[in-house]
């Protein structure tokens, strides 16, 4: 038997499933009330006005932190909509886990990504005992920021 709230329950979190992303994505009316809908499908029951769904949405679904996954720069404090419409957006990686990014990739987020990379790489050599390459420079011409 369906209830009005399945949708809701759909989208709980499963241990197995890829790590997705939690950010309110939106409102959507029901008849003269509310729903607050979160980036992994999540919706909430009808509520009187704006603020009681984002209220419900938070209380009942833990959202994740307005941080990017590369530069790590952390955007809490914005507003859900600035959130979706200008500092951040949902990346996937091919296996269908999400992060979070800076919405126009600054310099610093492909540096901090590259960082993250090399002590990937770095602990994974160390973890199979193979030898860790030498390190490349980059070089940057000078007066360019």
């Amino acid at each position: 038997m369906m209830h009005d709230d399945a949708p809701r329950h759909a989208a709980q979190h499963d241990s197995a499933a890829p790590a997705r992303v939690h950010l309110v994505s939106g409102l959507t009316p029901s008849g003269q009330r509310v729903r607050a809908v979160c980036a992994c499908g999540h919706v909430t029951s009808p509520r009187a006005d704006e603020g009681r769904a984002l209220d419900a949405l938070r209380a009942e679904h833990p959202l994740s932190a307005p941080i990017c996954a590369l530069c790590g720069h952390d955007y809490t404090g914005r507003s859900w909509q600035e959130l979706r419409d200008v500092d951040l957006r949902i990346l996937a990686l091919a296996g269908g886990e999400q992060f979070l990014a800076c919405r126009d990739m600054p310099q610093s987020c492909y540096d901090g990504y590259q960082q993250r990379q090399m002590h990937l790489d770095r602990a994974a050599f160390e973890g199979f005992d193979l030898p860790v390459p030498a390190p490349q420079l980059r070089i940057i011409p000078g007066g360019q920021r």
